[in-house]
């Protein structure tokens, strides 16, 4: 599929105060753009919701607990901002709007499907729980130039990325350690809700990082427990190493994964090898974006996609 931008993307942020408390805030963003996209000998004008961000609006707020413990919350849902939901592009539908299973356009079935957390925020980290963006998606979005959102996005080659529940999961508790000198770890758990079973649909993701400076390292690890499959493919496993370099003309990024388990299939095993390198060029107030990744199943021939 060949996918057209005519970049007069008009995004609307917009905050303010939803009640009288100034700690509790209205945000969202208007997200929209003109789109020209070419599948299967046929064509297609029209605008689209969710070219470089989805479209959302969302609550959230803080609250001081004194002792430096304070509190906080989040809750922020999807929208089509053209008016249309995610059927009307078909089999066309690459792109912001498509990935993450619809969620930058409609946070799937779920009222604040995009994010739902409450938390407590102190000298000894951040706990949460809720529903999330998983360590594995925001390491990815924090070395690919193209973030999570335009064209030229990791989420668009890496079907890890744009797979429930490895962007976004429900049923999470999660906790942050405090930056130790660039040092960061997170420890994310998510219930298999399961009646008569602890482990089934089980999730559990470890992320390790060190960032400072010009400098940005990390390792993540993905478990999630299948709750119906053959015994042999009874959870997903997915790695992933990253990092960045700042030389200040430009930056350099890079990311490798492997996934193995029935990421996106019913009936066969899967051993996906994913990596990508990319770079940012400063120039004015904007930016030069380049990257170039290649997804490649090893159990299955021709499978080899690149971007």
């Amino acid at each position: 599929m060949k996918k057209t931008l005519l970049s007069l993307a008009m995004f609307g942020a917009f905050t303010g105060a939803a009640m009288a408390q100034s700690n509790v805030q209205l945000y969202g963003i208007v997200d929209l753009g003109f789109e020209h996209l070419t599948y299967d000998n046929t064509s297609v004008n029209r605008i689209g919701s969710g070219i470089q961000s989805g479209s959302r609006i969302g609550l959230k707020g803080t609250e001081d607990l004194g002792g430096g413990l304070s509190a906080f919350f989040q809750a922020e849902t999807g929208y089509c901002a053209n008016g249309n939901g995610p059927s009307i592009y078909g089999g066309a539908s690459q792109g912001a709007q498509y990935q993450a299973g619809g969620s930058y356009c409609t946070s799937g079935t779920t009222f604040m499907g995009r994010t739902s957390v409450v938390g407590l925020q102190g000298a000894f980290g951040t706990f949460s729980m809720g529903r999330m963006y998983t360590s594995y998606f925001n390491a990815a979005g924090s070395v690919d130039p193209f973030g999570v959102g335009l064209t030229g996005s990791l989420t668009n080659i890496d079907q890890g990325l744009a797979t429930y529940p490895y962007l976004r999961t429900s049923q999470t508790a999660a906790y942050v350690t405090p930056n130790l000198s660039g040092f960061q770890g997170s420890v994310m758990y998510g219930f298999g809700a399961q009646p008569g079973s602890t482990s089934n649909g089980q999730l559990y993701d470890l992320n390790a990082q060190y960032s400072n400076g010009p400098i940005l390292v990390g390792v993540d690890y993905l478990h999630h427990n299948l709750t119906t499959s053959p015994t042999a493919y009874n959870a997903n496993k997915m790695t992933a190493l990253y990092g960045s370099y700042n030389f200040g003309v430009a930056t350099v990024s890079g990311y490798y994964a492997q996934q193995k388990g029935m990421i996106t299939s019913t009936t066969a095993q899967q051993d996906q090898r994913v990596w990508m390198l990319g770079a940012t060029v400063p120039v004015g107030p904007g930016s030069i974006l380049a990257s170039y990744s290649q997804n490649k199943d090893n159990n299955l021939a021709n499978s080899t996609s690149k971007m």
